[in-house]
């Protein structure tokens, strides 16, 4: 199995839009219309304006973050991917690999069902979505 990395291979201009549509469906899944309520209840997050220089390190760090699980799952899908394979591939990480780890660190630090699987529910879309455009492209 070569597990080597072409770099040139990998499509750098569909990893940086699906890593903006991160934040644009993330946006949207914790908005009020959708799950915002319910993860705030159970993620308690405690972001205000005395700590507001750490927002731009929270989001600053997640668009690393996604950049590099995005540019990874671009690789993982392949040269010769199809908008099909790319889902599949997409499910697979979020399902798989992503939620898995998810529902083990929430299950330690006494997290709820519901923040599992909201949290969890987002990359299962997410990486569906991200898959989807990145095979496509």
């Amino acid at each position: 199995m070569n597990i080597s990395i072409n770099f040139s291979e990998i499509n750098w201009i569909s990893v940086l839009v699906v890593t903006l549509l991160s934040f644009v469906l993330g946006a949207l899944w914790h908005s009020s219309k959708l799950f915002g309520k319910a993860w705030a209840e159970d993620a308690k997050p405690e972001i205000d304006k005395s700590n507001k220089s750490s927002i731009l390190k929270l989001f600053g760090f997640s668009a690393v973050a996604h950049f590099v699980g995005v540019t990874a799952l671009d690789v993982f899908i392949g040269t010769e991917a199809t908008a099909l394979v790319g889902l599949i591939k997409g499910l697979i990480v979020g399902i798989v690999w992503v939620s898995g780890s998810i529902a083990v660190t929430h299950l330690f630090v006494g997290r709820s069902l519901r923040l599992i699987l909201i949290d969890a529910g987002f990359y299962v879309v997410f990486y569906a979505i991200a898959g989807t455009i990145l095979g496509a492209w």
